[in-house]
């Protein structure tokens, strides 16, 4: 089967997916807005980049208009794909029933934005502050639109289909993107080297990972309650992981250099700092090294999109705190394959980090039963089977059935 994916900073959600289906034998074209991926595992994908001249940040509709001229000029040169998966949240699947007709569409809307998922009602830090205007009005129509236009729409996490107004959650498909658990395994032997530190698997290390380090990945609340943390236990070493500059998905400015920063300076002089690395991006077996090193990683988040740096510290067997509401927290149970504390409740966070690096045997059962859960719902190679079998039901018209 032949198929065309969009992405604008592809390979995004495709990342695994992709090169799995090119080692299934599928013939996979893609279509991005910034340079293609390298690799071997690569070597057999198409790729066509779509470009804008004087145009630093493209609107939806400017982004949509841009596919759709390069899919109309593929289109002229032959390219007829057997099915379209595109990632709707950027307009670029805005034309796309037009231009390929009758070939089955499959859209990734992602999330449904609403005031919680920038922390208004969720943080208390926010009480008190009104959202202006509606940031979501745009995202959320050109959403609705693709859904409606689509033969089929996936979402990657219960969290993700529950933001959607009822009427619109009964188009969805729950199909996450799967991970690669070959690659992605617990080492009691793991040993990371970082700037001016070695860190090993055993140590009391915490972890927080996020593309920005902002008050929307529970930044905020990971360093207010980290100094009673190491106030209580002095072999503690907090680890984070992302770009300290930058504003990142919320509407929160920081007030001084950084978010990072504007937490820093509330700390007083009794807090070590010694033991606090902010080491900026990773490559990925660094991460994951990392993560199989972490006696407990951090996944707090407003309810917002699911990261995939949580799923992978659950793969690595990572013992998880997150608090309600977040984006993993309808696959946790509480005590169970993980811990869910208040978001707003720092002095339960730090209890529940204490807990963990001090009991042995609770960290390696929460880390057990996170694995198992990734095996049972993230594992690629469940996504892959369910891919096709929708696949399947959109070139045999039986969808319904495949969705039951």
């Amino acid at each position: 089967m032949h198929l065309l994916l969009i992405h604008q900073n592809f390979p995004g959600q495709f990342r695994d997916l992709a090169p799995a289906w090119l080692e299934a034998g599928h013939e996979v074209s893609a279509i991005g807005c910034t340079a293609p991926p390298i690799g071997k595992s690569w070597d057999r994908l198409t790729f066509h980049q779509y470009r804008f001249e004087g145009i630093e940040s493209p609107t939806l509709l400017e982004r949509g208009d841009a596919v759709a001229q390069l899919c109309v000029q593929l289109q002229g040169q032959g390219l007829w794909p057997d099915l379209v998966l595109a990632h709707s949240g950027w307009g670029e699947s805005l034309q796309l029933r037009r231009i390929w007709g009758t070939t089955p569409l499959i859209v990734m809307p992602e999330l449904w934005g609403q005031p919680s998922a920038l922390g208004f009602g969720f943080d208390a830090a926010l009480d008190g502050l009104v959202m202006e205007g509606d940031p979501f009005a745009l995202p959320n129509l050109v959403g609705e639109l693709a859904i409606v236009q689509a033969d089929a729409a996936v979402v990657a996490s219960t969290s993700q289909r529950d933001s959607f107004p009822k009427a619109l959650q009964d188009k969805l498909t729950l199909l996450p993107e799967g991970l690669d658990l070959s690659r992605l395994q617990p080492d009691p032997q793991a040993v990371i080297e970082l700037t001016h530190i070695k860190l090993e698997a055993g140590q009391p290390i915490v972890t927080l990972i996020s593309r920005l380090l902002e008050p929307l990945r529970g930044l905020r609340q990971a360093l207010r309650a980290w100094p009673a943390v190491s106030t209580a236990h002095p072999e503690a070493q907090l680890v984070l992981v992302g770009d300290e500059h930058g504003n990142g998905y919320g509407v929160e400015r920081a007030l001084n250099e950084s978010h990072l920063q504007d937490v820093l300076e509330s700390w007083g002089s009794d807090v070590d700092r010694n033991r606090v690395h902010v080491v900026g991006w990773l490559d990925y077996s660094s991460m994951v090294r990392l993560l199989q090193c972490s006696a407990c990683h951090l996944a707090l988040s407003y309810p917002y999109t699911l990261s995939w740096s949580v799923l992978e510290a659950m793969a690595c067997g990572a013992p998880l705190i997150s608090n309600y509401g977040s984006p993993i927290s309808s696959e946790l149970k509480h005590k169970n394959n993980g811990l869910l504390v208040p978001f707003n409740d720092s002095e339960s966070l730090s209890r529940s980090i204490l807990k963990l690096l001090n009991t042995p045997e609770l960290r390696k059962r929460l880390g057990t039963a996170a694995r198992n859960t990734i095996k049972e719902h993230f594992n690629i190679n469940r996504s892959i089977a369910r891919y096709d079998a929708l696949f399947q039901s959109l070139r045999d018209g039986s969808l319904d059935e495949a969705k039951t």
